[in-house]
């Protein structure tokens, strides 16, 4: 992996933490609880189901969040960019997509 590329994935990175505090900031609102009393029974129930989706897509937000910033301290390491499993180089395409990306799409599976 050259500079420029390096260079590619950490932008990307950075832009996607960003991207990630946002949604969790926003989520984070979402979920927090709500009175009892300001909800009849049907708008409870909704408001149960919502908060457990809710939680999950934070629950995955913050999965990721961890990745990229692993990934962030680690883009400027020679390491960077190779499969843990087989040591081949990650494509570039797929480190734009998934810069936390730790395995080449054959590893992966």
């Amino acid at each position: 992996m050259n500079d420029a590329q390096r260079a590619s994935v950490k932008a990307k990175i950075l832009s996607e933490l960003e991207r990630i505090s946002k949604d969790v900031t926003a989520l984070e609102e979402i979920t927090r609880p709500v009175s009892a009393e300001d909800m009849d029974d049907i708008t409870r129930m909704d408001s149960i189901v919502n908060k457990s989706v809710n939680e999950a897509a934070l629950s995955t937000l913050r999965s990721r969040r961890a990745g990229l910033e692993y990934a962030l301290k680690r883009v400027d390491s020679p390491e960077f960019g190779f499969c843990l499993e087989c040591g081949e180089e990650i494509p570039l395409p797929r480190l734009l997509a998934m810069p936390e990306s730790a395995h080449c799409i054959a590893c992966a599976h």
